[in-house]
């Protein structure tokens, strides 16, 4: 039976998710639900979420634990984590550009989705289609308001950054043109169709337009006066103690920047030794610059066309499926494949993103970056895909949502809340490649050290820029000397770390190591009894969890056997 707190708990739960589905589109998109409006991005928005986020802690803490199930305290660490999280909107609002690249993307996936999803049959869509339109002005309108703000503040734009922020808002409003066209309006009488047409002209010459002028006039003008040398969060008022809090939200566990710095200095030099070994079993016997040189200039490492990497990605993939089920007990039933970026987004991202299944296309989708090939190494293609879709980001966000046991607040937004779980897995994932059996070439090793050593790189870069007042210079010297990587890939990773999304890429490391230090627990305790499908059940079966839970049930399932 459902006790008090069970009851309690879930009320808050739901409540939560009703803030997530009013202020995130996505998640009503995949629920079918009505999006009334796009996010502005403004402040007043972010006080709302930190209100809701102070009530969800306060309601939490009259929660009695002693009266939860497992399962609900699972669900209870979820809540205490977005709490904390939300609660400190109105603070993080100010640490973060509004007009970076990854930080802005969501605007031309909420504007293509939504705005394209709206069904167009009566009077009230077109006023819905048309105060959606006006929505893309607003975020225009307030990211240059926030830009303003935070340079009074202290907060400058970094020189270094300020090209591509022009160029991510100039795709942003191109974009706006496409996302604006009416889609089908056979079903609206004429005089519903023709409001639509010049109600949509008219938002778009009138006030999209002008707000996004207005905020390129303001990066080309204020904030080009205002701009700083030198880039990462250190910099700033307040920033060093922003970067902190940061750091243990993204890592879900506590850690300290100075104890991933260390940690990624350390991992960095074991890779290092794992890749002179293959390069030993090749009886290749000069360094690793040489190495490099010889790879570099090999047309197999290098896709002359899109269509290429894409059938690379699907060989791997096609490598994988016959063998996953021997680690994996429950698979997921959407199925998966490959799609270039939309061309707008391609300058500002440095590889790609994996794009979940939802109720409109229902197929997890690894959109990946198919510029500059000239400059982009393959090597690593199979570690990269396998973290992307199979076993990696699809395995557990498809089948999250799949999971209808779930509270959607777990099924649906923990997957995409908790980066190093979700990045953190895909990195496992990635590592189980060799467990399959998938990386027998040499090569195909040596670009999966290579990509695992490009993300712990992370860990120490990403903290000298934003602790340590490393500049873009010394970071990309540091990548250069380690990495297959192109300086303009280079160049557009150190700018993510210190201008875009700091602290974000360390989960990636951070997570995959804490799922192998918990595996290597069970294998110690269980001995020859360990079942590595039971062990990614605990991992996965719960669905995403901040690490502090999951190490708990990891605990639990230990003491247990």
């Amino acid at each position: 039976m459902t006790g008090p707190a069970t009851s309690a708990l879930t009320q808050i739960a739901d409540d939560a998710w009703a803030h997530v589905l009013a202020t995130q589109p996505f998640f009503a998109l995949r629920g079918d639900h009505r999006v009334e409006q796009l996010p502005h991005g403004s402040l007043e928005q972010a006080r709302r979420e930190a209100t809701v986020g102070r009530s969800i802690r306060t309601r939490l803490r009259e929660v009695d634990p002693a009266g939860l199930s497992a399962d609900d305290r699972n669900t209870l660490a979820l809540l205490n984590h977005l709490g904390t999280e939300w609660s400190e909107a109105e603070d993080s609002w100010w640490w973060h550009f509004p007009v970076a690249p990854y930080q802005s993307h969501e605007l031309a996936l909420y504007g293509s989705q939504v705005l394209r999803s709206v069904s167009l049959t009566e009077p009230s869509d077109v006023d819905r289609c048309l105060s959606l339109a006006a929505d893309i002005a607003a975020w225009a309108r307030c990211a240059r308001e926030r830009l303003a703000g935070q340079a009074e503040r202290g907060w400058g734009v970094p020189k270094a950054a300020l090209d591509g922020f022009v160029a991510t808002v100039r795709g942003h409003c191109a974009g706006a043109g496409e996302w604006l066209r009416p889609g089908d309006t056979r079903q609206l009488g004429p005089a519903d169709s023709g409001r639509l047409t010049d109600g949509v002209e008219k938002i778009f010459t009138g006030e999209v337009v002008p707000a996004f002028d207005a905020l390129l006039e303001y990066l080309t003008g204020p904030a080009k006066n205002t701009a700083v040398d030198g880039v990462g969060l250190s910099q700033y008022p307040g920033g060093e103690q922003a970067y902190r809090k940061l750091v243990e939200r993204y890592a879900t566990f506590a850690i300290t920047p100075e104890e991933v710095h260390e940690l990624g200095l350390e991992q960095v030099a074991l890779l290092d030794e794992q890749l002179a070994e293959v390069r030993a079993e090749v009886g290749f016997d000069g360094g690793e610059r040489e190495y490099q040189h010889v790879l570099e200039a090999d047309k197999r490492f290098h896709a002359p066309a899109p269509e290429v990497v894409e059938d690379t990605y699907r060989r791997h993939l096609s490598a994988v499926a016959p063998v996953v089920g021997r680690l994996f007990r429950v698979l997921p039933q959407a199925r998966y494949g490959v799609e270039q970026l939309d061309p707008a987004l391609q300058a500002g991202m440095s590889f790609g993103y994996y794009e979940p299944p939802t109720p409109q296309r229902p197929i997890g989708r690894y959109r990946y970056n198919g510029s500059g090939l000239d400059t982009r190494s393959q090597i690593s293609a199979a570690a990269l895909i396998l973290h992307e879709l199979v076993p990696g980001h699809h395995f557990h966000l498809a089948r999250q949502a799949e999971d209808t046991g779930l509270h959607p607040i777990r099924g649906q937004l923990a997957p995409l809340a908790l980066g190093a779980y979700t990045e953190g897995w895909g990195e496992y994932a990635a590592s189980l490649g060799f467990e399959m059996g998938v990386y027998t070439d040499p090569w195909d090793r040596y670009g999966a050290y290579l990509h695992q050593r490009f993300v712990a790189q992370r860990l120490v870069v990403d903290t000298g820029l934003n602790l340590y007042g490393w500049s873009l210079d010394k970071a990309a010297e540091y990548l250069a000397v380690k990495t297959m990587e192109s300086p303009q890939q280079i160049g557009t990773e150190t700018l993510r770390y210190a201008t875009d999304l700091p602290g974000q890429a360390l989960g990636y490391r951070l997570g995959w190591r804490k799922l192998w230090q918990l595996r290597r627990r069970a294998e110690t305790a269980f001995g020859a009894a360990f079942d590595v499908r039971d062990f990614h059940e605990q991992i996965l079966g719960a669905g995403a969890l901040p690490f502090t839970a999951v190490e708990d049930n990891v605990d639990r399932w230990i003491t247990g056997r």
